[in-house]
């Protein structure tokens, strides 16, 4: 099956005008974090990297806690002036060792200001599986967000359907009609990823939606992404949403849809800098 050629990188997927970037789903979404803010440092610009949930803290990031005190939006601004990129949360928990995410009021307050030029929030959880079905409260997406991208990973491919495989399996086993312990096929992985309480459960109606099925450098994925292709060019006036396949961690990505990119969809303009936490 003929594919398109390889794409370079994050740029294949989001646009400059992708301000407020989610990252949801299972299988990389911190890893697709890290590469977008590095091809954002190299285009020399400010970047923020936050969460909703609970995340990792990244060592060599400048860290700016909300709990810290009242003068957050100033402690931001200031750590944006002296670093290209930085980590917010709300606070650090001892117990789990990770950062607990902000609230989405708070990640839209600091996008509207505009002193960040890309925001990037890790907007789901899924306990180091591969693939995730989402509970009632997730994935928690700020409503500003500008492109949502969902994350898979290949390696769940024709494995169990277990929690050891599958974040929340049940819920997952609820959403597709799979039973608990069957195989996962491409077909169930595209189902989960275009139903109404799938994966981009709660997704901003006006943001853009775009699928990474990542870690196409394992054995066997070959097959598995011809698969994917020949039921997403089946469907495609169905599913208009971009599909793309990659590895995050070799860094590159390669686009399996050919649906026609939407003729009138825009990206929101940059907002009005009035906002109070604008300097």
């Amino acid at each position: 099956m003929t594919r398109t050629a390889i794409l370079s990188g994050p740029a294949s997927i989001i646009s400059p005008e992708h301000r407020l970037i989610a990252v949801i789903g299972a299988g990389g979404k911190t890893s697709l974090i890290g590469w977008i803010a590095q091809q954002r440092l190299l285009e020399q610009k400010k970047v923020i990297i936050t969460t909703t949930t609970k995340i990792l803290p990244l060592h060599d990031v400048c860290t700016v806690l909300q709990e810290q005190g009242p003068d957050f939006p100033d402690r931001v601004y200031r750590a944006l002036n002296k670093h290209s990129r930085i980590l917010i949360a709300r606070t650090f928990d001892t117990q789990t060792g990770k950062m607990i995410g902000l609230d989405t009021d708070i990640i839209t307050q600091l996008h509207e200001s505009g002193m960040a030029d890309s925001i990037l929030v890790e907007a789901d959880g899924a306990a180091h599986k591969p693939l995730k079905a989402p509970a009632k409260h997730e994935p928690v997406i700020p409503f500003a967000a500008d492109i949502c991208i969902g994350v898979m990973g290949l390696d769940a491919v024709y494995r169990p359907l277990t929690e050891a495989n599958v974040h929340r399996h049940e819920i997952f086993s609820r959403i597709t009609g799979l039973a608990p312990g069957e195989l996962v096929t491409p077909a169930d992985m595209i189902h989960i990823a275009t139903a109404p309480n799938g994966l981009f459960k709660g997704s901003p109606p006006d943001s853009e939606q775009v699928i990474l099925l990542n870690k196409s450098d394992i054995p066997g994925s070959r097959d598995w992404i011809d698969e994917f292709e020949s039921i997403l060019n089946d469907k495609q006036h169905l599913l208009p949403c971009k599909w793309f396949t990659g590895s995050v961690q070799q860094q590159h990505l390669n686009r399996i849809n050919h649906t026609p990119d939407p003729m009138h969809y825009s990206v929101r303009s940059r907002l009005s800098l009035s906002h109070p936490f604008q300097k």
